[in-house]
């Protein structure tokens, strides 16, 4: 089967945040093979590949990019369950996985339900949340070797993790799949619900953002330094800090990447400031700027 490539694709209604200008090529694989295909003829091309997602934790910058997008959320999400064991392709939802393992009874990953992204996103981010990362019920991926295109099976031991990163984020390789294992757990249906039920409290979830802006700093949290630095509802163009949570910079309808940036550098500097510490960003910034 050709692989549609598809040329100027918008890429704003494909992120959480509703904010960035187009791809120069764009694609949904399904198949490991279209991946490597893809990677080869981005090669031809003499552009980079941007593997995305659901577009969360992520700024795509308002000149789009010059690359080839390869959005893996579409099609390139099977599950196969042997027990406890789940096998799960890079682009299922992380919530998903969440929602289906409790359903089933199988705890280790409910206090991540709420997470936006992607499985393989979250394994590259070690992706946490309630004193609970995907390390925690990681086993195995397999990962493209991006540098020659071929494939290999890396146990969750080598993978480095660490706070919001993994050896795979370092790399630049791509994760395929991912092997879980869970456990039994009667109530994890009932957890996630409260886990969900906190977020819904906490977080403003009515509006587009990328999730939590910044890293926790050591000893505090990001949304407090904020807060007590008065800089809830500090707005740039139709970015604005939450007044809901101060970790969250939300869209409230026309926001612009550099308005996002903006409010960054801005939280930054009144937070270091005030306080000494210098809130280090968790969200990704794509194309043309950076922080």
């Amino acid at each position: 089967m050709a692989l549609n490539i598809l040329e100027n694709i918008p890429l704003n209604d494909k992120t959480s945040y509703k904010i960035g200008g187009a791809a120069r090529y764009y694609c949904e694989p399904q198949s490991e093979d279209e991946i490597s295909s893809l990677y080869r003829f981005a090669q031809k091309q003499g552009l980079p590949v941007f593997v995305l997602g659901r577009g969360s934790n992520l700024v795509i910058s308002d000149e789009g990019l010059d690359a080839l997008v390869m959005n893996l959320s579409t099609k390139f999400t099977k599950v196969e369950w042997n027990g406890l064991t789940a096998v799960v392709q890079s682009g299922f939802g992380l919530d998903e996985l969440a929602a289906l393992s409790a359903e089933k009874g199988f705890g280790g990953m409910e206090e991540l339900s709420g997470i936006p992204g992607t499985v393989g996103g979250a394994v590259v981010m070690n992706a946490g949340a309630f004193n609970t990362e995907v390390s925690h019920t990681l086993r195995s991926v397999r990962v493209l070797r991006v540098s020659t295109l071929q494939t290999e099976e890396v146990s969750a031991s080598e993978l480095a993790f660490g706070y919001r990163r993994s050896a795979v984020k370092d790399s630049g390789d791509l994760v395929l799949s991912a092997v879980f294992d869970f456990k039994t757990s009667p109530d994890a249906a009932l957890i996630r619900q409260q886990i969900l039920d906190k977020r819904e409290q906490k977080q403003p979830l009515d509006f587009p953002s990328c999730g939590s802006v910044f890293k926790r700093p050591a000893g505090n949290y990001a949304g407090t330094l904020i807060e007590s630095c008065g800089l809830k509802g500090f707005k740039l163009g139709g970015a604005v800090v939450s007044p809901k949570h101060a970790n969250f910079i939300i869209n409230t309808g026309n926001a612009k990447a550099e308005d996002v940036r903006g409010v960054i550098r801005h939280v930054q500097k009144t937070v270091f400031d005030k306080t000494g510490v210098h809130l280090e960003p968790e969200v990704i910034f794509a194309g043309t700027f950076q922080l």
